[in-house]
């Protein structure tokens, strides 16, 4: 099956269920649930089969055979549920045509039923989803000019807006948009065009803030007609740093996430880098960079807090669909850190900011709660780039003993000399440890305040140091 057939026919069947479905929204208040959710996963598909159709003359042949068997594959399972669908509609249907009956006394075990195809339909379409974002956006990487041209007359005829983020990048008041905005937005990440300006800002004076359990602090520039935010966080040159090769990949991680819609990408759209000079009498030495990161559009960056803050308040756990969705931002942000081509290295809850709405913004005041915000909009973004490089970079094969570091390293990593270089999957292990904090909402390294009231890590869970251990 090619891919234009296979959308054609994946069209055909998911509009099929749609109407069945529509039938069903008065039958019942669990089955109406269902039905908008089954609509809303539609929709979402739909819209990316719209941009597969149009986009498949410019996709790699490893891609385009994805998408054949996989649009097969959906469009089978369509198919089946229409015909499941079609099974559980009333024979009394007939007599008023349009609308479908239900059975007033129809038994417990067709409802179950019903809402066992909706389930499975809901699943596949989801699934689906996934797969296609992850095949689109590995095509981004291609460095094919055509890819460019194609997207660049999309947006033209499609989404006038896409078009002038596409030309000018992203900018932090950028909201989550649609499947075209999204893949554009990496290709214009991965793909700058034209020629670009220096990602490095003069050195400016901030009034800083810490942000407890984070090395990133909050920063203000005051002027006499506004007040502005920033995210700094800080990367150090250490003795083993290669400094030019550092300062490529500032330069490049800049550029990439200066043209990065935050909401989308989980990762803070970035308005450049600052170098930063050790004291005298050593002033001419170069300490390190500061990366510099835009506040998300209606957030406030006075009321935010890391992860790490969050897990050890004692306010109690968050309700367990507010911890999904904080896992699902943090796997989302890890995995377009390695679209974008580098290797994080420094997953771990004290990496993660958690902001919240400005006042009168309609958002929670609490980070931990499941309050929805605009749009349903993303509330945590990964930032910790303190240890980053280009994942195609040699890594230096050095390490530390800090145990509240070492815990969310895989074991070739651990220690002072680590065994293996560091790759992509190392850091798929940090989020998987972060995935369990979050999951069962316990600390694996708890703080202590010294004499100087600083906060320091102290010791772990014994648990935790049981199956280090092994």
């Amino acid at each position: 099956m090619s891919i234009i057939n296979g959308v054609e026919a994946c069209y055909k069947y998911g509009k099929a269920l749609v109407d069945f479905c529509q039938r069903w929204k008065d039958a019942d208040a669990e089955l109406a649930d269902r039905v908008i959710m089954v609509e809303l996963c539609w929709m979402n598909t739909s819209a990316q089969l719209q941009l597969v159709e149009m986009l498949h003359p410019v996709l790699n042949d490893e891609i385009r055979r994805i998408f054949d068997d996989s649009l097969a594959v959906l469009a089978r399972k369509l198919d089946l549920t229409v015909v499941q669908a079609q099974k559980l509609q009333d024979p009394c249907s007939s007599a008023r045509p349009g609308f479908l009956h239900f059975r007033r006394r129809a038994s417990g075990a067709k409802y179950a039923w019903n809402q066992t195809v909706l389930d499975a339909a809901i699943q596949d379409l989801e699934a689906w989803q996934g797969r296609c974002k992850v095949a689109l956006d590995l095509n981004m990487r291609d460095p094919n000019p055509l890819i460019d041209e194609r997207l660049k007359k999309l947006r033209q005829t499609q989404h006038p807006m896409d078009a002038a983020v596409g030309a000018q990048g992203a900018t932090a008041t950028t909201t989550a948009a649609s499947p075209l905005s999204l893949t554009g937005g990496i290709r214009d990440a991965l793909q700058p065009m034209g020629t670009q300006p220096s990602v490095f800002l003069p050195n400016v004076v901030f009034e800083t803030t810490a942000i407890p359990f984070s090395r990133a602090r909050a920063a203000c520039m005051q002027s006499p007609f506004k007040t502005r935010w920033f995210i700094l966080d800080t990367l150090p040159c250490r003795p083993e740093t290669n400094v030019r090769a550092l300062q490529n990949d500032v330069r490049d991680l800049a550029l990439k996430l200066g043209r990065a819609d935050p909401f989308a990408f989980g990762l803070l759209n970035c308005k450049g880098a600052m170098r930063a000079f050790k004291p005298p009498p050593r002033q001419l030495d170069l300490a390190g960079f500061d990366l510099v990161f835009n506040v998300p559009e209606g957030t406030d960056a006075k009321r935010l807090q890391s992860l790490r803050a969050l897990l050890l308040s004692r306010d109690g756990a968050p309700s367990l669909s507010r911890r999904v969705r904080l896992a699902q931002e943090l796997a989302t942000s890890v995995s377009y850190v390695h679209t974008f081509i580098f290797v994080h290295k420094n997953i771990r809850p004290e990496s993660v900011l958690l902001f919240q709405e400005t006042q009168g913004g309609g958002g929670s005041s609490q980070p931990g709660t499941c309050s929805a915000t605009p749009a349903n909009r993303r509330t945590s973004f990964l930032i910790g780039f303190e240890s980053f490089r280009s994942a195609a970079r040699d890594t230096s094969l050095t390490g530390d003993q800090d145990w509240a570091h070492n815990i969310y390293r895989h074991p070739e990593r651990m220690g002072e000399f680590p065994a293996e270089a560091y790759t992509m999957q190392h850091d798929i292990y940090s989020l998987g440890v972060c995935l369990l904090e979050i999951g069962l909402w316990e600390p694996l390294v708890e703080y202590v305040y010294r004499s100087g009231g600083d906060a320091e890590p102290e010791w772990l869970i014994d648990a935790a140091v049981r199956w280090i251990a092994g």
